[in-house]
This record gives structure tokens, sequence and C-alpha cells, in this order.
């Protein structure tokens, strides 16, 4: 266990040579410390050191935190010569704080404060408790969400029968996400839609998403359809798996894993919502979901203004009130979906199962667009009940300038930051006062910290440093590889060198030093490069890297119409908005070369007689290929045509290319706007999370 202080002995002589201060002291008090009370101290006990700087930095006075030594007057011993040039000995914030040395402070409190390492048995006993008490904390706060407010009633309204004032099941398009389901199935069965909520039929119905190609999955002979799909009734819906994820060794994430078919749905109404909330005049600019940079932009000037405040709430996702979503949309036609698209009951890791109060937990689709909907409708209710304006559009316009949402970071102006907190507070919502910034020149949202204008955001170490050789995975690799990069780009190279040495003395292939890393793993570099070479046909440099392959899992859906189908207009992006963008029907085109023309659904046997003729002619130069998609029919999706071409020829929008037979793998080709696309659908495998092979191969370098 000494390569952590190895990383801090770097640290503090970078921190040395910046400042011009002695740490010699202070790494010898980390190493005891750590000696004695292992990697707790590094990720536990030191970052409560960063939090009292930034609460001191807040309110103008620092109180020295729990487990620390007292150094000369208030201030603690470790770090002294940083903290003296920020608070006075007794511990009053200077007028003149030095920028650089809390940034030191932070960057050496905070270095271990993430790691990507699972919590104590102890602490997820914690954590589960604390997901039950909040869950009460909802059921005993019901009376308040429903109060009397006139205010809030007339601005839900205002808002949201404006943004979402109709909404047909037939524009949404379902689909799945990238991450796991509670019914742990993998990405390509779950294409195979085996289940649906009776009570989403009158929403989302199953005859409109469950098949994207009716005509094809129901026409034919033998044709699967919607046979296999088992309605679910209200009494026997299954629950979202509550699991624990890395976040601080302090207290895990604790995420709720939706079912597959709930998944499915949330994913298409989500999509809706937020291509709907991001162009809508009432909310754009305002609520945002694609550009973190709006937030951190706000925060850096508002460290040097002071005109906004920047808002943290703790356990935000679960503590929005299902009765208060239901209030603030009740005006809206998309209410019925986002209740149709909620799971009811939660099984937890101690084998218990729960009834949700909530709306829903980090890990639903809807969970992140539909916070902020609720935020920023509390947060303009508090400006009203505050200033006495009256809501109407043009007072909800003039404000809506001023309010910045993304997620639950929250900007608002600072004369309203304590009135839009306890209005917060009044519906359930927690403020966490210790990480609200209003009163200092210190700012966070989204991910980005300033001080009066100076970047102070500090580089964490998200993995363990491995002790032997044989334990570092391609993780470890990446990730240590993409931390000395940002270390390099902060010209921190003490530190940045320091980590390149534990990294290279594990890595049997030496790392290249190259100006360009986006493929492959290479250190940065300013000014130089090394082990290139010209490729003379694609006229551009080219360096030998390691890359990371993902590993590949059997996860086979052919035989099977419905899946490959849903795969396949999945991937195609095919969305019946695109109707009306073009001015025009869309093409799209599935082309697939292979031995034997059954690997989709047997339609040897299931297309017509010419098929089964083309393959005994010429099984190697068959296609299959779903035409040009027709009119929108009474299901809400465009019916398929469906031809068997021989020769390897295939008719995609407004080209005519020839196709590579292949057996293992399909070719899919997508054309909008005249644009052809070519992009390969795997019908036999997916992608293994976080598992990888190692190659070597040479890297284009593009600047």
């Amino acid at each position: 266990m000494k390569r952590p202080t190895m990383l801090f002995k770097a640290l503090l002589a970078q921190a040395s040579m910046e400042s011009c201060l002695s740490t010699e002291r202070d790494f010898v008090t980390i190493q005891s410390r750590f000696e004695h009370e292992g990697l707790s101290f590094l990720t536990i006990t030191l970052p409560r050191l960063c939090d009292s700087l930034e609460e001191g930095l807040e309110t103008g006075r620092f109180t020295l935190p729990l487990g620390f030594r007292r150094g000369r007057g208030r201030l603690p011993a470790l770090l002294q010569g940083f903290f003296n040039r920020v608070f006075d000995e007794g511990g009053t914030l200077l007028d003149t704080a030095c920028g650089e040395s809390i940034l030191w402070i932070r960057q050496i409190t905070r270095f271990y404060k993430k790691p990507k390492l699972a919590c104590s048995p102890d602490r997820e006993i914690l954590a589960i408790r604390k997901f039950k008490q909040v869950e009460e904390d909802l059921f005993h706060a019901t009376s308040e969400v429903n109060r009397q407010d006139s205010i809030l009633d007339a601005v839900s309204a205002i808002l949201w029968s404006s943004v979402f004032p109709t909404l047909n099941g037939d524009s949404i398009v379902c689909g799945h996400g990238p991450g796991v389901t509670a019914d742990r199935r993998l990405s390509n069965e779950r294409r195979r839609i085996r289940h649906w909520y009776t009570r989403a039929e009158g929403s989302l119905a199953s005859a409109d998403h469950a098949v994207h190609n009716w005509a094809a999955c129901n026409g034919g002979e033998g044709s699967q359809g919607l046979v296999d799909v088992e309605y679910t009734d209200l009494r026997d819906e299954p629950g979202v798996r509550v699991v624990f994820v890395p976040k601080t060794l302090t207290t895990p994430r604790v995420i709720a894993i939706e079912p597959s078919s709930m998944q499915f749905m949330q994913q298409g109404v989500a999509r809706h919502m937020v291509r709907v909330l991001e162009t809508h005049w009432l909310t754009s600019g305002s609520v945002n979901f694609t550009d973190q940079t709006i937030n951190q932009r706000l925060a850096y000037s508002s460290s040097i203004d002071r005109s906004l405040a920047t808002i943290d709430l703790s356990d935000a996702s679960d503590r929005v009130h299902l009765e208060l979503v239901q209030r603030i949309f009740r005006r809206s036609p998309i209410l019925e979906f986002l209740e149709d698209c909620r799971s009811l009951h939660a099984d937890l890791p101690d084998g218990s199962n729960l009834v949700l109060k909530k709306y829903a937990s980090m890990g639903s689709a809807l969970c992140f667009p539909v916070e902020a909907c609720v935020f920023y409708t509390l947060i303009l209710s508090a400006i009203f009940h505050h200033t006495g304006m009256k809501p109407n559009y043009r007072s909800i316009t003039k404000l809506k300038a001023k309010v910045k949402v993304y997620g639950d970071d929250l900007i608002v102006p600072v004369d309203y930051v304590d009135a839009v907190s306890d209005y917060l507070e009044s519906y359930a919502l927690r403020v966490n006062r210790r990480k609200t910034f209003s009163k200092s020149a210190f700012r966070e949202s989204c991910g980005s910290d300033f001080y009066n204008g100076l970047s102070v955001k500090p580089v964490y170490a998200r993995m363990d440093l491995p002790e032997r050789k044989s334990e570092w995975t391609p993780n470890h690799v990446m990730s240590w590889t993409s931390t000395a990069n940002q270390f390099y780009e902060k010209g921190w190279w003490v530190v940045a060198q320091c980590i390149r040495d534990i990294v290279s003395r594990n890595v049997a292939t030496q790392i290249p030093i190259s100006r360009l890393y986006d493929e492959g793993v290479c250190f940065a570099s300013c000014f130089q490069e090394r082990n290139l070479r010209f490729n003379s046909k694609t006229y551009s440099w080219e360096q030998r890297r390691i890359v990371y392959v993902p590993l590949k899992q059997k996860d086979v859906i052919d035989g099977c119409y419905n899946s490959c189908y849903n795969l396949a207009f999945e991937r195609n992006g095919f969305s019946p908005d695109l109707l009306s963008q073009t001015g025009s029907e869309p093409y799209s085109s599935i082309t697939r070369g292979c031995e034997s023309i059954n690997q989709l659904g047997r339609v040897d046997r299931d297309l017509s007689h010419h098929a089964r003729t083309d393959r005994e002619q010429n099984s190697s130069d068959s296609h299959l290929r779903i035409g040009r998609v027709g009119p929108s029919n009474r299901f809400g999706h465009g019916a398929a045509r469906v031809d068997v071409e021989r020769g390897g020829y295939s008719f995609t929008g407004r080209s005519l290319h020839r196709e590579r037979p292949c057996s293992a793998e399909s070719s899919f080709s997508r054309t909008s706007l005249g644009e052809v696309d070519d992009t390969v659908i795997d019908f036999h495998s997916t992608v293994k999370r976080g598992v990888f092979k190692q190659k070597r191969r040479w890297v284009t370098l593009v600047a």
C-alpha cells in the first residue's frame, strides 16, 4: 500500500514548487495517518477538511473539523501554509484570499474522494435505512405537498399545458437504453418484447410499440407478431431492483434498475420530453439536458460578479414526491404517460419490498427530465411568491432567463436564493446548505468549480493502484493514463510523470507520447510525438498504440422477426417526426448477405415461394431487404415491404450500391435527406460491459 503515498508525495512536491511553500511536514502527517488508518483516511477523513474549507468560504469563518490537530490559531496543522493564505489565525476569511491555495487544498484533500470502490457492508446497510427513511418522510409530507398553493397551480398550468398541450402515443418512439435491466436481459435479448403492462395500453399500446413492422411480422404465414407478448396486470407487475454503485466510500450511490419493458417505454417518453423542453420557448435555455456548459459558464461568471447562486439538493431524485408530479402536470396530457411509465414498488438488497411514494429513483429514464420540470416549476413559483408578481406568460418569460436547471444543478439569482431554498424544502425536498453558494466568490455547478474566476476543480483518482503487476486490468490502465493526462494538461508535470512511471512499469508494451490522444492509450504531450509512420494511402500520420477492444458475449436473436426488426429500426433512428421534418417519406433499408437466408426469422419458409427459389439458386448472394417505408398504418408505424434480391444489389434511398455478403453480421444502410450511412447491426452478440481485450495497431492521427 505504498503507492497512494507515492502519489501524495508527488502531489505535495508539485504544490511546493507552484506555491513556494514547504510541504515536507504535510507529507509526513499524511503518510503516518495513512499507515495507521488505512485508505479511509484518504477517502473519508481527508475530504472533510475540504468541506470545512468550502463552508468557511461561504460563511466567512473557518471551523476545524473533527479528526484534525489544531495548528496556529484556529487553522489546522495539516496544510497550514496554504490555509494561512486563505484565512487569518482567527479563522476569518481574508479579503485577498489566494485562489491558488484554495485549488491546492481542494486537490490534495479530494484527490482520493471518489474511487470506484465498494463501500463497506455497514455503510450499505445505512444506505438501505436511508432509502426507507426517505420514503417515510415522503409519506408524512403528503399533506404538505397537497396544501393550498394557487401560485404553484397557476405556474404549472401555464407551463405544462403549453409545453405539452397534446400528446399521442403514436408519436412516441420507444427504445432500449444502454444500462442493465432488473430482469437481467442482455442488450439484443431485450428486443424480444415478451411482457407489456396492461395499464399502459391506453397510452402506449403494444400494437404500436411492441412491433415496429406490423406488416412484415403479422402479414405472412408463420409470422410471430404479438403471440409471444404477455400482458402483466397491476398486481403482478415487477418492481425495480435497488442496487448500490460506487460514489464515495462514505456512502454508495443508490440506483433503481428498471425492468426491460418498463425501460423500453420510459426511453421513448424521455426522448420526447427532452426534445420538446429544449426547443419550446417557455423552457428552452432554462431547462437543459445536453449542454452542461451553460451552467458552467454561469458558475464562472457568478464567481466574479456574484449575481447568481448555485443550489445543491440532497437525495434530489429520491425526494420528488409522486403526488407533487401529479399536481404539477395535471393540466397536461403527458401526465398519463408519466404515470404509466413508472414502476410502483422496489425490491431492496435486504430482501424487503417497498411501495414507492417517490416518482422514480435514479435509474429510471424519466427521473432526470421529470425532476428538472419539477424544480423549474418550484423555482419560478418561489420567485413569484417572494416578489408578489402575478404568474402569466410575460412574467414567466422575463424570469426564465435568470433560472437554469440541469437535472439537480440549479442556478437562481442571489436575491432569491433563500426564498427558493425554503420553498423547495416545503415540498419535501432537502437543500444542502453546505453546498449552496451565494455569498462568497465560490461557485460549483455541473462538475465545474470556480473561485473568483479561477477554476479550482481537482483531478480525482477514480481507481485504486494495484500493488502487483498481475492485478492491473485494462480499466486500471485507461483510468490512470487519463488521470496522468489531466495532470499534464494542468501543467503539473511532476505528478503526471509519477503516474506515468507507475503505469509504464505495469504495462508490457511501451505507451507512446502524442499531442492527439482520442483513440487508444497514450500519454499527452504539448510538443512532441514518437513512434510515427506516414501512411501514403490515407496521406496521414499513424502511431502504434494499445487499443482496448470491448469483448462480445453471445446474444442471439436470429429466428425472431419481431426482435430483429425492433433492433434494426431502433438503430436506424426511425421516428415519425422525420416525416414532418423532411416533407417526404423516409427510406430505410436492411440488406444482408448470408450463407443461408433463414438467418433472419426463417424467411425461407415465411416470405414466399420466390424467396425459396432464390435461396436454392444462389443462397450466398441473397439479401433480406426492408424496402421503402410506406405511409403510417393504423398502428402508427410505417409498414415496410420485404423483398429478396439476387445478385447483391440493393436500392437504398436514392442510390444503388453493391453489398458485400456477410455471414455473421448485418450491413445496415440508412438514407436521410439523400445521404447514405453504413452501419453494422449484429444479431448474434453484444458488447460485454467493462471487459476488454488488448490489441496493438496503428492509429490514424487527425488534427
